[in-house]
């Protein structure tokens, strides 16, 4: 018993040193976190490398600016209007980090191999999922509802689950 509840200790104790990080060190090792990623996936070379990273950081809190924080309204539109207004305003967001996207491609290619050019913004997509699995498609930890297992709702996911 006192093992477990030593155990229990430490592990609150940790997760409470880690509640209580700030913000930007988070920010900072998911960014170096996606840095190796581009790197492996990439095969990017020294040089490569060091021309890269400035230029993704540059392009990554573009991005970050341009879509801010996901707004969710605290409770369902009351209106038409309002559902509209919202969705206008996070189909503006999209767009903003389109134009940005846009802006940066040739930037990316004038450091990139053309292979290397095609896959960036795809495995960006794909760190992107992965982080939205971990937390769980709306940021608030694994969803374990009904449709959150990537089927329809309703629908049992595999028999070994």
């Amino acid at each position: 018993m006192k093992r477990f509840l030593l155990t229990i200790l430490i592990s609150l104790t940790a997760f409470s040193a880690f509640a209580q990080e700030p913000e930007a060190s988070v920010n900072e090792r998911y960014f170096e976190a996606k840095i190796r990623e581009f790197v492996y996936q990439l095969r990017l070379t020294d040089e490569q490398k060091a021309q890269f990273v400035p230029l993704y950081k540059r392009y990554n809190d573009e991005m970050r600016a341009s879509l801010g924080e996901p707004e969710r309204p605290a409770a369902p539109p009351a209106t038409a209007e309002d559902a509209a207004a919202w969705e206008k305003k996070r189909i503006k967001n999209q767009q903003a980090a389109l134009d940005i996207r846009l802006k940066y491609v040739d930037e990316f290619a004038a450091v990139l191999e053309p292979n290397q050019l095609l896959r960036l913004f795809h495995i960006e997509g794909q760190i992107l999922q992965k982080q939205m699995n971990r937390k769980g498609k709306h940021g608030h930890g694994p969803c374990q509802g009904p449709g959150h297992n990537g089927k329809a709702p309703g629908k049992p996911g595999p028999k070994n689950q």
